[in-house]
């Protein structure tokens, strides 16, 4: 049986007008799954399981190593640069406080 599991990142930015950076305002984030599971062991009113959880990550994982390796090929980033900023990134977002609640999406 083939099934899929989709994350989705909705990412809120603002720029000022003369700025040379964006500011990340929120992210908002969910899971997908396919119509050949059972939903209910991948979320609980609305929101990902420990089961949903691990397909989230591995949907966001395998997206960015896909992501890395298409960006290498077409020489738009050097992959283990690429993957540096990535880990750098990681750090930066741990470092800042976090406010986790239920997002809706448009």
């Amino acid at each position: 049986m083939e099934f899929k599991f989709k994350g989705i990142v909705d990412l809120t930015m603002y720029h000022k007008i003369g700025d040379n950076k964006s500011k990340h305002v929120k992210t908002d984030f969910n899971l997908e799954v396919s119509k050949n599971l059972d939903k209910s062991k991948y979320l609980n009113n609305g929101l990902p399981t420990v089961a949903g959880t691990k397909a989230l990550t591995s949907a966001f994982v395998q997206g960015l190593v896909g992501n890395i390796h298409q960006a290498h090929q077409n020489g738009y980033w050097d992959s283990a640069e690429h993957l540096r900023y990535i880990i750098s990134e990681l750090e930066r977002g741990f470092i800042q406080v976090s406010h986790v609640s239920k997002g809706e999406f448009d």
